[in-house]
Order: structure tokens, then C-alpha cells, then sequence
């Protein structure tokens, strides 16, 4: 047999095999847990297998019998810790998109004022500064806080999710 056709079963076997888990399901195993609570793996570990479910969806979470006590308090604990680190990093992502903005507004600015600085060269100079900060602002507003925003949105879908006992 081929090394592509043997790849193609291995395939074929591993979407079946998907097929037979709900696609909006996350289980956790034994290894997940230490001292009885969810690890710091286990909370990577889920929230890697939750990534590709669509926010329209709800997440059911899977967990042995045995971590069924607590285990809402330690996701809700490990959930909050990082809702307010996107909450410091969204606000962040403003006061440089303001930063930058000013920035290249002054560097803008500075170009039109000063007689010194309208020689060709160093105008030039200014322009392409004024816009790169201008777009480091863009990017910092939408790009940085749409991932952000999306990365709460993430995280608020699991900590909603319905807890199943396998």
C-alpha cells in the first residue's frame, strides 16, 4: 500500500471517528486533573478543543465522574483570572491606538508647520512616518481589539457551558 492511500484511511478512520463525537462537545480525562481540580493543562487543553466550535453554538464539556465536584468553581476561578487580563490587554489596545494616532496626527502636523521641514526629503520623511503611526493605530483598534473580543467571546462560551459526567 502507498504512503498517500495509506494516509487517506488513516483519514477516512479519524472523520469517522470524529463523526461519532458531537462537534460541540469538549472531554476531559483523568490526565487533565491534578489534586483533584482542573490543571493548568487541562484549562489549555479545553479551551484548544472549543476553538472551532462557532459562538452560535453551546459547548458541552465532558469530565470524569471522579473531578465532578468543583470543577465549575476552578473553570469559573481559572475563566476570571483571564477575562480580566483581555479586559487590562483590551484596554491597552485603545490607549495605543489613541497613542499612535495622536502620533502620526503630530507628526502630520509638524510637517506642515516648520518652513525647516517642508524640504523634499525630509517631508517625505514625515509623511511616511505620519502613516505608519496612523496605521500602527488601525491595526491596534481593529485588528488587536477584534481578536481580543474574540477571545472573550471564546472564553464566555465555556464558562456558559453545560457539564456532562461521562
Amino acid at each position: 500500500m502507498s504512503k498517500h492511500k495509506q494516509y487517506r484511511e488513516i483519514e477516512k478512520n479519524l472523520e469517522q471517528k470524529f463523526r461519532a463525537n458531537r462537534e460541540n462537545e469538549a472531554v476531559l480525562d483523568g490526565g487533565d486533573f491534578k489534586d483533584g481540580k482542573l490543571s493548568v493543562w487541562g484549562y489549555t487543553r479545553l479551551k484548544q478543543q472549543c476553538d472551532y466550535i462557532p459562538f452560535s453554538e453551546e459547548i458541552e464539556i465532558k469530565i470524569p465522574k471522579e473531578h465532578e465536584e468543583g470543577f465549575r468553581d476552578t473553570l469559573e476561578s481559572m475563566g476570571a483570572a483571564e477575562l480580566s487580563r483581555i479586559k487590562k490587554d483590551r484596554r491597552d489596545a485603545m490607549l495605543k491606538a489613541l497613542v499612535l494616532l495622536l502620533g502620526g496626527v503630530l507628526f502630520f502636523a509638524l510637517g506642515n508647520i516648520f518652513d525647516l521641514l517642508k524640504t523634499g526629503i525630509i517631508q517625505n520623511i514625515i509623511i511616511i512616518a505620519s502613516w505608519v503611526f496612523v496605521w500602527g493605530a488601525v491595526e491596534a483598534w481593529f485588528f488587536d481589539r477584534k481578536d481580543l473580543h474574540e477571545k472573550r467571546l471564546s472564553l464566555l462560551q465555556i464558562l456558559s457551558a453545560k457539564i456532562a459526567v461521562k
